[in-house]
């Protein structure tokens, strides 16, 4: 899922999977063995003033303009601050714009975009510095740092990955996603199949066509809201459709014993995904308005309570939207999260293992960056358990404390907040700093034992609401993992993740992928909203546009990447 933003579970749930560290990592299985992220390797670096440049590839803010409580005590314990640029519409262009002028900022998070600076050498190779000063990052990444290496050509580590080492299967990321009064009023009904979520939606939706808010106004409910406008096409429209036939979200739909790539868009199984949706639309089920309105106007529909059903990553729509219900009292138009796919023979992979997955992409030091050592000495303070503890929690006494058993846990009014405030990690810069800087997974334990993560399973389970244990408890489940097929239910995949792989492909490759992510795009809202009976002309004209900008050539190279990835790694 390559433009997911997956800030997947960046700020939520990265639902990255265990992948064995060597004797610094943890065990590749579902029962994970936990491990001490505490560091005798020291944090001991300069503490003069500097301030460094950095260019995040992300369209959504990734900074508090260094001057929240945690950018402050950064500042205090390093003598660094940072002047942080987010991207604005398409990274890729300001990427290309800046590898062309050499303008380029001290740091970047350059995501897939590598090897845009990779081909200027506007990127420092960090192999020696992280020999010499890097000892929480040796330490962080252990086996893992082998995985780093760019290629077998190009041998050499550019960024530290922007996933955490360790993560173990935390709560889902991706969901066919219901209203809690929508399950509770139908009882509680089998939720396993795309047929079991229309008749939900179908049902519930006839007995109330309208929903009156807290403001006391009848409007029309919504039964299905896509957000399928721009970027949020991936996560609404793409990758559910790979989970919902059995293919993880990656856009590919790769044969596990020949290591053949298809895209996913143009399979069979996609065209009858597809159908679904149409159908859906032409019950007038799906809003009139999923392809054409922004985010912000997505997310003040969900908050207005009348939004039945989505297909989202939870990322998304958690913290505004939840937050935005849960402090207007509607905890039951909160939504639960099903894996529901094409028929019950179908698993959804949510769990499928890919190892770890920080490879291709993560922060750099650019050859222009005023002060290298210090940079890399910088990144290696974040890798240590002070910082860890930091950027995940905040500071001691200000926002967590020890309880009488020696937890680590956040202060009542903290707790509070940050499960209603839209604005608490910009207000306070906790969880501002964790992604996609090197970090520790939610399956590490710092070394008092407590989870360095605050996503970890058991502290999600503790934040749902009373509304939210009644559901699970109603499908006999903890959690809304609980719900999925296990990791154990699937092949490890080889190769990882494949969109991971498409960051080290050619940049004819490239352009040729973009094209067809444009015509998929395209033709998607106009297959859904095609009228009964157009759809199959209009499959047929998207795969011959398809194959005419290059698809078979593109997958034909991806297959090879993909099998030369596995060889890397043997």
């Amino acid at each position: 899922m390559k433009r997911v933003f997956s800030f997947l579970l960046s700020v939520m749930l990265v639902v990255v999977l265990i992948s064995g560290c060597g004797s610094n990592g943890t065990q590749t299985s579902d029962s994970t063995t936990k491990k001490d992220s505490s560091n005798s390797a020291s944090d001991s670096m300069p503490n003069t003033p500097v301030n460094f440049s950095v260019y995040m590839a992300e369209p959504l803010s990734y900074t508090d303009n260094w001057d929240s409580p945690v950018a402050k005590k950064i500042t205090e314990l390093t003598g660094v601050s940072l002047k942080i640029e987010n991207a604005i519409g398409d990274p890729k262009q300001r990427i290309s714009l800046m590898a062309a002028g050499g303008d380029l900022p001290d740091m970047i998070y350059a995501k897939t975009n590598m090897n845009l600076l990779l081909d200027v050498n506007g990127i420092e190779k960090l192999d020696d510095l992280i020999e010499k000063y890097g000892p929480n990052i040796k330490k962080l990444y252990g086996n893992e740092l082998k995985r780093l290496k760019w290629s077998k050509e190009n041998p050499y580590i550019y960024c530290l990955g922007d996933t955490g080492v360790g993560d173990e299967d935390g709560d889902p990321t991706s969901a066919f996603c219901l209203q809690h009064a929508v399950v509770k009023e139908e009882g509680y009904p089998k939720l396993k199949t795309l047929t079991d979520y229309e008749n939900a939606i179908k049902t519930y939706y006839a007995k109330h066509p309208t929903f009156k808010g807290k403001d006391g106004k009848e409007q029309p409910t919504i039964p299905l809201l896509l957000n399928g406008n721009d970027w949020g096409y991936f996560i609404s429209i793409s990758n559910p459709a790979n989970l919902a036939t059995g293919y993880t979200d990656d856009e590919w739909a790769i044969d596990m014993n020949t290591l053949e790539a298809k895209r996913h868009i143009i399979t069979d199984s996609n065209k009858e995904y597809l159908k679904w949706l149409n159908g859906m639309w032409n019950q007038n089920l799906i809003d009139k308005e999923s392809f054409t309105e922004q985010v912000d106007q997505y997310k003040a529909k969900l908050s207005s309570g009348r939004v039945l059903g989505i297909i989202d990553a939870f990322w998304n729509y958690d913290g505004d939207v939840h937050r935005a219900l849960r402090s207007a009292g509607l905890e039951d138009r909160m939504y639960g999260r099903y894996p529901c796919t094409m028929n019950e023979n179908i698993k959804f992979p949510e769990y499928q293992d890919k190892g770890y997955t920080g490879y291709g992409s993560g922060m750099s030091i650019t050859s222009k960056c005023k002060d290298k050592v210090r940079a890399i000495q910088f990144l290696n303070w974040m890798a240590g358990e002070k910082a860890q503890i930091l950027t995940n929690w905040g500071i001691e006494g200000v926002h967590w404390k020890y309880d009488e058993s020696g937890k680590r846990a956040f202060l009542p009014e903290i707790s509070k907040q940050r499960n209603e405030d839209k604005d608490f990690a910009k207000k306070t810069g906790i969880s501002t700093y964790v992604y996609p800087w090197p970090r520790y997974g939610s399956g590490y334990r710092d070394s008092k034992g407590n989870p360095l993560s605050t996503n970890t399973i058991d502290s999600l389970s503790k934040n749902y609401t009373q509304t939210e244990k009644e559901v699970l408890a109603a499908y006999q489940a903890n959690n809304w993992k609980d719900l999925y097929p296990k990791k154990s239910e699937f092949p490890i995949k080889p190769y990882g993740a494949a969109w991971k792989i498409e960051s080290f492909m050619s940049n004819d490759w490239t352009a040729t992928a973009n094209k067809v992510t444009d015509i998929s795009k395209k033709y998607c809202p106009k297959l859904i909203m095609a009228k009964s009976g157009e759809f199959d002309t209009i499959w047929a004209e998207f795969v011959k546009e398809m194959e005419a900008a290059g698809v078979r050539d593109l997958e034909a190279q991806f297959t090879q990447a993909v099998k030369g990835r596995v060889d890397l790694w043997k």
